[in-house]
């Protein structure tokens, strides 16, 4: 059984083995200048993986930090997951938890998957079928092929792999969970009586740790006269992150100040939308559970914000987990 969180910034996949990946939403061709090898440094972060679907294409990508330093890169830029890059990004997690089998007959998984609360309705049928019927043969970073296909496919909102992840206090009021990523929030509201969400307070907003990268890029061209490449910004981010310096033509560049300004103005926009979906119930509020990568750069600031804030545990992949908790459980 997998759980496996498509999202915009990062993929994320836990396995009944409790095997994990997590890895950058990035693809992009591979090339052969990729594969050069100094012999010092160890090997290239990233992941070469080799596809060879069941009409005999075969196709070869970098996916993950391998893909990073491509100019051909690919990432989800819009609110749509191309179902290209989404299938590639699923098939290669599946493989790094053991999905698969290299023998034949091979062997069927159970997969959970998630998606966003704004597309939920309109898109879940879709997706089950198109993944159940998603099969090839999938190779990572050199190892053997695994034939790759699923048996049941569960799709579940996000958020609510986090409330399964969780799990809900008893008690009276509502619960709530903000589960931030790269280019959206997925907020939920659960009615702690019933233990069913309330419908017209759940939902998705286009509004995640991207807004922070926006503002770095604007910053880093205001102070240094040149755009920041997007390849480098992900390096930049890491290392504003350590000291709220990076380096800069030999030099350091100073950008504490403008990241520390850009991670509360985007916690304060995250704030102020969900807010506003919950301004009816947000009295009766017990705790509200944080958790996905936004958690983590924008929990201190979203805590000052909401009831009895908790940060939940293992917040980066508290969605897969609770897909895989939710696949064991029969549940959908």
């Amino acid at each position: 059984m997998l759980g496996i969180d498509i999202g915009y910034g990062f993929t994320k996949a836990v396995s009944a083995e409790s095997k994990r990946a997590c890895f950058p939403s990035l693809v992009a061709p591979a090339g052969h200048d990729q594969a050069l090898d100094l012999g010092f440094g160890g090997p290239a972060p990233g992941h070469r993986v080799t596809v060879r679907r069941i009409d005999g294409q075969v196709q070869e990508y970098l996916v993950g930090e391998a893909a990073q330093g491509s100019f051909l890169a690919s990432g989800f830029l819009g609110a749509e997951k191309p179902a290209e890059l989404h299938d590639l990004l699923l098939l290669t997690a599946a493989c790094l938890v053991g999905a698969g089998s290299a023998a034949f007959p091979p062997v069927q998984v159970d997969l959970a998957v998630g998606l966003p609360l704004a597309f939920y309705k309109s898109q879940k049928d879709a997706l089950k079928t198109r993944l159940e019927a998603l099969a090839a043969w999938v190779s990572v970073d050199g190892g053997p092929e695994r034939y790759i296909s699923f048996r049941r496919v569960l799709v579940v909102p996000q958020g609510a792999g986090v409330v399964f992840a969780q799990g809900l206090p008893k008690g009276r009021g509502y619960a709530g969970v903000i589960d931030t990523g790269q280019y959206t929030t997925d907020f939920l509201l659960v009615d702690l009586k019933t233990g069913r969400p309330v419908v017209e307070a759940s939902g998705s907003v286009e509004a995640g740790c991207h807004l922070v990268s926006q503002r770095v890029a604007q910053a880093y061209l205001a102070r240094t006269g040149r755009p920041l490449p997007p390849r480098m910004e992900r390096r930049i981010l890491d290392d504003l992150a350590g000291t709220g310096r990076t380096v800069f033509r030999g030099g350091e560049l100073d950008l504490s100040r403008e990241y520390r300004q850009a991670v509360d103005d985007t916690a304060e926009a995250v704030a102020r939308q969900v807010l506003s979906a919950w301004r009816d119930f947000a009295d009766m509020i017990s705790v509200t559970y944080l958790a996905g990568g936004g958690a983590l750069l924008l929990g201190e600031r979203l805590a000052r914000a909401f009831p009895n804030p908790v940060l939940v545990e293992d917040p980066v992949y508290a969605n897969a987990l609770g897909y895989l908790r939710m696949l064991a459980g029969g549940k959908g």
